[in-house]
């Protein structure tokens, strides 16, 4: 179990590192934001020193870094029914692909009927 914290913790950092990193912040700029040493801050980075909440927290704003990714969630589609953005077109796109499987199947089933009380009358 010990095993997983660290390893999850080791992807957090690396991921905090790798962000950082792409994002152009150095460990002085970080540090300077965090209100503490470079020194310091290069400790956290390499789980030398235990990182706290509020301090990743912090780190997480500094590198405007969502949850999702920080803790490498796996969210899916998620629609919001906000008029701000897209969701109402996703979500006509999704009633208008199921409104035609359902139609296919409908069709389908009616072909079904037909067939079967041919077969009912026959006899």
């Amino acid at each position: 179990m010990e095993e997983k914290i660290t390893t999850n913790i080791d992807k957090i950092l690396k991921k905090i590192r790798d962000t950082r990193k792409n994002k152009g912040l150095s460990h002085e700029n970080m540090a300077q934001e965090l209100n503490m040493s470079p020194s310091a801050y290069n400790k956290l980075e390499r789980s030398e020193t235990t990182l706290s909440l509020e301090r990743l927290l912090k780190i997480k704003d500094i590198l405007d870094l969502p949850f999702a990714d920080l803790f490498e969630l796996k969210t899916g589609d998620t629609y919001n029914q906000d008029l701000k953005d897209n969701a109402i077109g996703n979500v006509q796109n999704l009633y208008q692909e199921n409104k035609e499987i359902n139609e296919k199947l409908i069709k389908t089933l009616q072909e079904e009927i037909i067939f079967l009380r041919g077969l009912f009358m026959e006899k």
